[in-house]
């Protein structure tokens, strides 16, 4: 396989073989684009790297392949870190491609929509994230959804209460759920307000207020603050699915509250550690 010919990209060519090769010839019909991710990576390395300082713990949990879900915490309208994850899986020994679900009707930009699907997000629908979790893919969602977005700063790292129709195909499917805690991500965007009244005219489901949104032009309006974040991915959930539809429905309402509980509680964990490195 001539890789230089295929991805006329040399740096990330050469930086990335392994998963370039792990992801070369899956086509999954969603629109993703290898050249994306070339085009996108020196921003994900500036921010893991330099901006935010990244620190993952226990990547090796997620499994090298095969069909498993991811649920994380997140802040604000772009679940940030599902970017990371993204990066610090194309950069693992054994890489793995990240697909990304998450509900994309409020994109009206077309060039936007388009760029983010390449990237590897896929707009939400029980089907779509069956039809993945089916081919053998590594899928994250985040199922605070908007109400992450209008979380005040005074609430940051208070987890929102999940959707448990989010988790409700990879239960049907019984495939292995892996709870994802990220601390730094409400500190680095703070939400100082959100103008609900506003956003109607500016078409998005929410418009938090953060210290540069919407006050700068863009792309500064999209700055943060340099905090580190910590990520940390915890052991998977056992629990054993069922036919019976009424009963599965219960077990994913069950599970959903109890990967909140155990997000909450690794979140807690990092903050104490945290804590305890500045004193």
């Amino acid at each position: 396989m001539n890789l230089t010919k295929l991805f006329p990209l040399t740096k990330f060519t050469d930086r990335r073989r392994e998963y370039i090769r792990s992801v070369h010839g899956k086509e999954l019909g969603f629109g993703y684009d290898i050249r994306q991710i070339a085009q996108a990576e020196p921003l994900l390395s500036f921010l893991f790297e330099e901006w935010w300082r990244v620190q993952v713990a226990s990547l090796e949990r997620l499994p090298k392949q095969g069909p498993a879900l991811i649920v994380g915490n997140t802040s604000g309208l772009v679940p940030w870190p599902a970017m990371m994850l993204m990066y610090a899986l194309m950069r693992r020994k054994t890489p793995r491609r990240l697909n990304i679900v998450a509900d994309m009707d409020w994109v009206d930009d077309e060039a936007i929509r388009s760029a983010a699907i390449k990237l590897g997000f896929v707009p939400w629908s029980s089907e779509n994230l069956k039809s993945l979790l089916n081919a053998g893919e590594l899928v994250a969602i985040f199922p605070e959804g908007i109400a992450a977005a209008s979380k005040p700063f005074s609430e940051r790292y208070r987890v929102r209460e999940f959707d448990w129709t989010r988790l409700l195909p990879a239960i049907e499917e019984g495939v292995q759920i892996y709870p994802l805690a990220t601390v730094g991500c409400d500190e680095a965007i703070p939400n100082i307000l959100t103008a609900d009244c506003l956003k109607k005219l500016v078409g998005l489901p929410a418009l938090p207020v953060t210290p540069f949104f919407p006050w700068l032009p863009f792309p500064l309006n999209f700055a943060s603050f340099p905090v580190q974040w910590y990520m940390s991915v915890a052991k998977p959930v056992s629990y054993k699915t069922t036919k019976d539809r009424d009963a599965l429905e219960e077990l994913a309402k069950k599970q959903t509250k109890f990967v909140q509980g155990e997000i909450q509680a690794e979140i807690n964990r990092l903050l104490r550690g945290r804590i305890r490195s500045y004193v």
